[in-house]
């Protein structure tokens, strides 16, 4: 009996490695993606600033927002196999009323784990703001365009604070889904710790 309860208290001290290692690294991802975060929603109020100043203060306010207005994006929430809540963005259709799951997500949590313990490196980076030419032609908005709103022809750091913005809602769900994943880390580490503790009392009673 004894060495079939030291096998299985190695094992258990095993995957309490696993999933402290595995904590590490998520947390230090998730600090990174803050950081980017943090960076997406000064840099959008920077360009929302220099757009209020070249438009006008009263041209770039609530006072433009539509009374019918209906949200672009939407967020969903799903469960994994291991238990963990990943947050996806998706665009709304108007006409039909149902999200629609954008190119740009990155469904990340348990798959993003497995791509870590494989070898491959999390995205953290910041997404770039698109490059766009100083003598670059404004492109037409389209109808649905929330842009619109401010006029027909709008300075270019109008589109980029709401580029940017968009850029901090596809990263809110990537730090909303780590955050699941790290709190469901935590529940398994806690479970095992104690499985541990009560392997470790049998041992020394037998």
């Amino acid at each position: 009996m004894a060495p079939a309860t030291k096998e299985t208290l190695t094992e258990v001290n095993e995957r309490l490695d696993q999933l402290l290692f595995q904590l590490m690294d998520d947390l230090e991802a998730l600090k990174d993606k803050r950081e980017n975060l943090n960076s997406l929603i000064e840099q959008g109020w920077l360009y929302l600033s220099q757009s209020r100043y070249s438009m006008g203060n009263k041209f770039v306010s609530s006072l433009q927002y539509k009374q019918d207005m209906v949200p672009s994006v939407c967020v969903r929430g799903s469960i994994s196999e291991e238990g963990v809540t990943m947050f996806h963005v998706g665009n709304v259709e108007s006409e039909k009323g149902e999200p629609k799951e954008t190119q740009e997500v990155e469904t990340i949590g348990a798959v993003d784990q497995v791509l870590r313990h494989r070898g491959h490196k999390s995205s953290t980076e910041t997404p770039k703001p698109l490059k766009t030419e100083g003598n670059e032609k404004p492109r037409p908005l389209p109808n649905n365009d929330p842009l619109r709103w401010f006029g027909v022809l709008v300075p270019q750091s109008l589109r980029q604070a709401q580029n940017t913005f968009r850029q901090g809602i596809l990263l809110t769900a990537e730090v909303a889904s780590l955050q699941s994943a790290i709190d469901e880390t935590r529940k398994q580490y806690r479970a095992l710790l104690t499985d541990k503790h009560q392997l470790q009392s049998q041992s020394i009673g037998a």
